[in-house]
């Protein structure tokens, strides 16, 4: 088993104005960076579409705050602005990770809509592990059946 490394901050060093811990933006204050971005450039919403490739009606959503890019999206727009990612938006590193590694993933399966793939990636009781295992295993028994 792999052996889990943890770093400590030494309590002196840890302040709320850290650089070292990015800021979790909303959607209205991503919103807000987007649109301030967008006018220094002197783009309409349409301009920022075409110089980032996505569909306006997506530029539109983020700049009502109805919505957060996703980690390609969010490549992109900070593309178009020559900015890094993690600049237009400090969620990208943390949603980049979640996508990669989703706490919980279902996929029917394609050949046979009756299974499906399941990944869970997510600290359990063990007792909820063990169960969960053991139905597992009566599913493996049941298919070779």
């Amino acid at each position: 088993m792999a052996k889990s490394t943890v770093t400590r901050l030494p309590p002196n060093t840890r302040t709320a104005k850290s650089t070292l811990i990015p800021k979790h933006l909303a959607k209205d204050e991503f919103a807000r960076r987007l649109y301030k971005l967008m006018l220094d450039k002197g783009w309409r919403q349409a301009d920022l579409a075409r110089a980032a490739d996505l569909p306006r009606n997506a530029i539109s959503v983020y700049l009502r705050g109805a919505s957060l890019p996703n980690p390609e999206s969010t490549k992109a727009l900070a593309k178009a602005f020559g900015i890094e990612p993690g600049e237009l938006l400090p969620n990208y590193t943390e949603s980049a990770i979640e996508r990669d590694n989703p706490e919980l993933e279902f996929r029917v399966s394609p050949a046979d809509p009756k299974k499906a793939w399941l990944r869970v990636n997510r600290l359990v009781m063990m007792s909820t592990a063990v169960k969960i295992m053991a139905l597992l295993e009566d599913d493996n028994a049941n298919q070779s059946k």
